[in-house]
């Protein structure tokens, strides 16, 4: 109990010397936090989760990482939220429910399963095309009209005390883990990597960029701050990890990122379009700022379905709880706002590394210039450096055969064909 209130003093300490700045900092949004995402609804349910949250209690009084202030990209210290409690012994986890929905496939009709995991959009019955061979269209968001991701910062003792409402919510999450904190909900991120949610990188010490502002002792390097939360992550819970959120939304984070990550989260507001500019190392949310009811997570949901284009949420701590230590949203805001998003039926909510990889994918093969030879049309294409294997685009042409390593890919009648990434090539021939 004494090293626990021990811990939960340095992260209190830690936070009062530095205000949180604005926006979703990687934990603390504030003025400018993303508002009116555009976003993107949920597609139909997911396939049944194995059980529910995790048993485990709540931590006990070590607080993860200090809050954050955010601000835009870069953000300086504003106010900040609610005081971290961190030094309370924490309240013991809710038991996990049994077998409420899983993680696994957000959304989508039913229908015969492709090659990839992706869930499926809504509408079947689309007739193979017999056109002339041509017109290859990469369709967005894997023919959803739009994405939303749920990000929970700090690996937080109220994300383990709400997980079983989290997992009941079925949809894959992401959940961005400092792992300086002592080992004390290993179970629990046990379970969440085993029911299909991301675990993936906040350093371990949550600390800014030049090493201030710490939740404990810093490593000697901010290299060796994301590279130790990756080997953990990988070697405690059996995930490879992808994608890193910056600690305070510092900037000076995402060269380091770059090297190591498919993707890296800032705090800055706003949404993704495909194909657009945004920078994959500094990716923008919408923040929570606490207190929010569902209806502005709901309405960013509703924004970005209408534009076409991907809202990040980001969270940090879930009420109820006697450990706030940033910006308090009620359970209820998130999962109702979930379950809102799933009941559009046509927007795709899914982890920031599936999403992501799709984005970048589209991206990537929008550059493509194809070789004509003959009647046979071919692309080529090297994934960029970090990118997870087993992933897929879905297109559409006018006409004609396309062919991966020289076999004709299967239409699927809810209007597209699925092409591997990893095989590097495509072809289409009459």
């Amino acid at each position: 109990m004494r090293d626990s209130v021990a811990r939960g003093l340095v992260f209190f300490l830690a936070w009062v010397g530095l205000a949180p700045a604005a926006c979703g900092s990687d934990d603390a949004p504030a003025s400018g936090a993303g508002s009116g995402g555009t976003a993107g609804g949920a597609g139909s349910a997911g396939q049944a989760g194995r059980g529910g949250g995790a048993g485990s209690g709540g931590s006990a009084g070590t607080g993860g990482a200090p809050v954050d202030g955010s601000g835009g990209s870069n953000p300086s210290g504003g106010s900040g939220g609610s005081n971290p409690s961190g030094g309370s012994a924490g309240s013991s986890g809710s038991g996990g429910a049994a077998g409420s929905g899983g993680a696994g496939g957000s959304g989508g009709s039913g229908g015969s399963p492709g090659p990839s995991d992706l869930p499926k959009p809504p509408g079947s019955g689309v007739p193979r095309p017999t056109g002339t061979p041509g017109n290859l269209t990469v369709l967005d968001w894997a023919g959803f009209k739009g994405a939303a991701s749920y990000t929970f910062d700090d690996a937080q003792p109220s994300h383990v005390e709400h997980y079983a409402e989290l997992q009941a919510a079925g949809v894959p999450l992401t959940f961005y883990l400092n792992v300086g904190g002592g080992g004390e909900n290993n179970a629990a991120w046990m379970r969440a990597a085993d029911d299909g949610h991301e675990l993936a990188n906040h350093t371990v010490h949550h600390c800014r960029a030049d090493l201030t502002g710490c939740g404990g002792t810093p490593l000697a390097s901010k290299e060796a701050e994301i590279d130790q939360c990756s080997s953990y992550i990988k070697d405690h819970y059996g995930q490879t990890v992808w994608t890193m959120a910056s600690p305070f939304g510092d900037n000076d984070w995402n060269d380091p990122a770059s090297s190591r990550f498919l993707l890296n989260r800032g705090v800055g507001g706003g949404t993704i379009a495909p194909r657009d500019n945004s920078d994959p190392f500094n990716l923008p949310c919408f923040a929570a700022n606490g207190g929010e009811a569902a209806a502005p997570f709901s309405g960013a949901i509703d924004n970005a379905r209408t534009g076409g284009r991907w809202v990040i949420f980001l969270f940090h701590s879930i009420l109820p709880t006697s450990q706030n230590w940033y910006a308090g949203v009620e359970i209820s805001s998130i999962t109702t706002s979930i379950a809102h998003g799933k009941s559009l039926g046509d927007v795709w909510i899914d982890t920031v590394v599936k999403i992501g990889a799709y984005w970048r994918g589209q991206k990537l093969f929008s550059t493509l210039t194809p070789a004509t030879s003959g009647a046979e049309t071919s692309w080529s294409w090297s994934l960029p450096p970090h990118f997870p294997p087993g992933r897929y685009l879905r297109v559409k042409v006018d006409g004609g055969t396309l062919k991966q390593g020289g076999a004709a890919l299967g239409w699927d009648d809810h209007g597209y064909y699925e092409v591997s990434l990893d095989r590097g090539s495509l072809t289409l021939s009459p």
